[in-house]
């Protein structure tokens, strides 16, 4: 599929799937992280020891059960990098379920960079200070690291808000006058 432009991308709340990888004692391990964009709120980290589409699509679910249960069920436009468990056929059934699916890439405006942006964050300011040496760690500081990142960080992108305010903000009323 080729790589479309911001103005060409399908309608949709916009979120992005992406994984990074881990060394530690134990083996190689990777963190599935799934983020709404509109407000850098981390819906999920799935932490898994090698990469596929079934684990691909357990994380972007689980991450979208969690605008679901805040009430957002808009269409969603998944965004990813070209991985082979990102163009699989699975992901993106899974993908045209709730909306649809494009490939980004991390230098367009508006691409993978925000994800890219929250993969270092996990790595520099929380993972890598914690020396975390087993995967049973990394899932722990990876619970850690979503709950500081979305209710203890303030982010310049949002005006200095918390990611996780701006997503309960976003939540249009379910009995608007």
């Amino acid at each position: 599929m080729p790589i479309l432009t911001p103005p060409l991308w399908p309608e949709g709340r916009r979120v992005q799937i992406d994984a990074t990888r881990f060394s530690l004692n134990d083996g190689a391990a990777w963190v599935y992280v799934v983020l709404d964009v509109g407000s850098r709120a981390v819906l999920h980290l799935e932490v898994v020891r090698n990469l596929c589409a079934s684990s691909a699509v357990t994380a972007l679910q689980t991450g979208l059960q969690v605008l679901g249960a805040q009430g957002i069920e808009d269409p969603m436009l998944v965004m990813s990098d070209g991985g082979s468990d990102f163009t699989s056929q699975a992901f993106k059934r899974a993908c045209e379920e709730v909306g649809s699916w494009t490939r980004a890439k991390v230098s367009q405006r508006g691409g993978m960079g925000i994800l890219e942006r929250v993969n270092r964050n996990l790595k520099y300011e929380w993972i890598f200070r914690q020396e975390v040496r087993s995967i049973t760690e990394l899932r722990a500081q990876c619970a850690e690291f979503q709950q500081w990142y979305n209710t203890g960080r303030l982010h310049s992108a949002l005006g200095y808000a918390y990611p996780w305010d701006t997503l309960v903000a976003s939540v249009k009323p379910l009995f608007a006058a």
